[in-house]
């Protein structure tokens, strides 16, 4: 369980004593200053808060000034507000060995410890009984680090590709579909050209069976002619 997840978690115990205590309406680490009439755990959770704005070197400030804090007045309240910085992770001042004595001290003194911070004192305990998460400047996650890097690298490499090959079937198949089209209209209108062509030959045909009886009827009709002709050439010799 990281810091980020105990203070969720703190969030969330003390989620209610926040919600009814009323916040004028300025910053958060100025109603840690101010709110001096709130509940420990009230102002524990709004001090937890402010460290989450602060830069690495005001931390650091801060956590120099809290220490010097708790060595003055090793109040309840102090002594968990150090708890909680030596227990961020990567600061330079990190001690979850120092933060668990704190703690274990806290809770084996001879004066009850204080029942609003009771539940808390305990919960923090137990977070840091976890092992503390690995730093991502240790140097053994850097070659899983990178190692992970270049996965991505692939994997983004991999899609990349992915998408080329959809998008190049995409426009194959756009064309597939465009010249099957194209076939389909050649091949309608050559039908309709070979339906056409043997309307023609058959129209051709039945003309040239037509002109043959139009020759035979010429034929036959000159045959009559030439005998009249012939029998009138005899009528005119035989007077």
């Amino acid at each position: 369980m990281t810091s980020r997840t105990c203070f969720a978690c703190v969030l969330v115990l003390l989620g209610c004593v926040c919600c009814t205590v009323p916040v004028p309406p300025v910053t958060v680490v100025e109603r840690v200053t101010t709110m001096t009439t709130t509940t420990p755990g009230t102002r524990f959770v709004h001090y937890v808060a402010s460290l989450r704005a602060l830069s690495p070197e005001a931390l650091q400030r801060e956590h120099a000034r809290q220490e010097t804090a708790f060595t003055t007045h090793p109040s309840a309240e102090n002594r968990l507000r150090l708890v909680w910085l030596l227990s961020l992770p990567s600061t330079a001042f990190a001690n979850r060995p120092y933060a668990r004595e704190l703690l274990q001290a806290y809770l084996h003194s001879p004066a009850p410890p204080d029942t609003d911070l009771l539940d808390l004192t305990l919960f923090l305990a137990t977070c840091l009984q976890e092992p503390p998460p690995v730093h991502l400047a240790d140097p053994r996650v850097k070659p899983l680090q990178a190692d992970v890097e270049d996965k991505e690298r692939q994997l983004v490499a991999q899609q990349q590709r992915v998408k080329k090959l959809q998008e190049e079937l995409e426009t194959q198949r756009l064309l597939y579909q465009q010249l099957q089209r194209q076939l389909q209209e050649t091949v309608s209108e050559k039908n309709r050209h070979l339906t056409g062509q043997q309307h023609l030959n058959r129209k051709l045909l039945e003309e040239r069976r037509n002109v043959k009886k139009l020759q035979e009827k010429i034929e036959k009709i000159k045959d009559i002619e030439k005998s009249l002709m012939d029998r009138e050439r005899t009528d005119k010799k035989g007077t």
